[in-house]
């Protein structure tokens, strides 16, 4: 192998920069939808409903669930996450009051329709009941019956597979989903791409680390990421949208050596400040809700990922992607 080919291959899988105040657009626009993502939290109740914040990606054979087991008492843990299809749901069936708990799967199809699958699931297009009166009326054919998934289509209504839909519900839908290492963008099929065409970004001594490089950290992901090392490091994306309401804001990041402590603003409205929940050494999405209030009637963005700015932040944070949602009302059906 010559010293050239030697270096082209050194380059393409031991590629370190340092970007300083460097600004450009965006290189690719994908036309790819941008993969589905499910919250994932385990085993949550009541009081810890607002510390939920994970997300999983969540493949096109899979769905978002709910799992629910109802206590005794009448309270409830719920995990959310992502999962084939394997159940048919509450089997709860009108069999009066229960001595243990019991358990109910839903699922669902959508981007985080399972943060409120109520709101958040297209309505069946064809009435939920029952395909026989009597034997679905029988308390003891009907015990029989619902235990069983196969067998439980038969009464769906009886057997509580049924779920109380309106003609009106929501959808989110990724306004972008951008790569802050390769400039590269997709969004949902139902969203304009001038979004991801307007977006410009600028960083300040960040290192970009591309998949393979295991000379920055043995700890590397698959995903390429760039690192916010320094304690004036930062991360501006600045973009327009066309006034639609802006909902969540996903980060897939993480930190590790130290604190690693950011803030986090979109157009100097604080998201996050000092934020130091990210998961340690490991890539993961999180979900940062947003007051659609602040941002009606408002086109033009900037968003500021920075060290911390309150308390000097020595440790390490990393950012591959960072997406944008809003939210659809539909009423009936999409299709």
């Amino acid at each position: 192998m010559d010293c050239f080919a030697m270096a082209k291959k050194m380059f393409r899988f031991l590629f370190v920069i340092l970007l300083t105040s460097i600004e450009e657009l965006p290189l690719c626009f994908g036309q790819t939808e941008p993969i589905r993502h499910c919250l994932r939290c385990t085993g949550t109740t009541q009081t810890q409903l607002d510390s939920c914040i994970g997300l999983v990606e969540c493949g096109d054979d899979k769905e978002c669930y709910l799992n629910t087991t109802t206590l005794n008492d009448g309270t409830w843990i719920k995990t959310y996450g992502c999962a084939k299809r394997s159940t048919c749901g509450s089997l709860a069936g009108p069999f009066g009051k229960r001595d243990t708990a019991s358990t109910s799967v839903e699922y669902c199809g959508k981007e985080i329709c399972n943060i409120d699958i109520g709101h958040f699931q297209e309505p069946p297009t064809t009435p939920c009941g029952d395909l026989s009166a009597s034997d679905c009326r029988d308390p003891l054919a009907l015990k029989t019956i619902c235990s069983d998934c196969e067998t439980a289509e038969y009464c769906r209504k009886s057997c509580g597979l049924c779920h109380d839909h309106s003609n009106t519900w929501y959808e989110n839908v990724v306004l972008f989903d951008y790569d802050v290492v390769h400039k590269t963008c997709s969004h949902s099929s139902t969203v304009s791409s001038a979004i991801c065409q307007s977006i410009s970004e600028q960083a300040y001594n960040v290192f970009g680390v591309v998949h393979n490089n295991y000379t920055i950290n043995a700890a590397h992901s698959r995903s390429d990421y760039l690192i916010l090392h320094q304690t004036n490091s930062y991360v501006i994306l600045r973009f327009r949208t066309n006034g639609e309401p802006l909902t969540n804001l996903q980060l897939y990041a993480c930190k590790t050596t130290g604190h690693g402590r950011v803030d986090v603003l979109l157009n100097n409205n604080t998201i996050q400040e000092s934020y130091n929940g990210t998961f340690y050494a490991h890539l993961s999405w999180q979900i940062h809700k947003l007051n659609v209030n602040q941002y009606q009637n408002v086109r033009d963005y900037t968003l500021v990922i920075r060290k911390d700015a309150l308390q000097v932040s020595y440790g390490h944070y990393w950012l591959s992607h960072v997406r944008l949602e809003s939210v659809v009302t539909h009423h009936g059906h999409s299709g």
